[in-house]
């Protein structure tokens, strides 16, 4: 499961991070469930693999299965 994640601190820094194995993505997903974005997010970039970070211009073309900000997680409607 890839996801892009959104940190708006200063200017805004957007990473792909790929959630590699099952458990990972289960860890994530009750940290969210919990609304515990923040710590979310922690995990995902310290457990997950990073792919890369992306800029305003590609945001169209990035496939992910859902965005996560410190405030708050939304499907990406775009994906196939």
């Amino acid at each position: 499961m890839r996801i892009l994640i959104v940190i708006k601190s200063g200017p805004v820094k957007r990473f792909l991070v790929d959630l590699h194995t099952t458990d990972l993505v289960e860890e994530v997903a009750r940290l969210v469930y919990r609304k515990r974005h923040a710590s979310a997010i922690a995990t995902a970039l310290a457990k997950g693999r990073f792919q890369r970070e992306i800029t305003e211009a590609e945001l169209p073309r990035v496939r992910a299965t859902f965005i996560l900000t410190e405030e708050n997680v939304s499907w990406d409607l775009m994906q196939k």
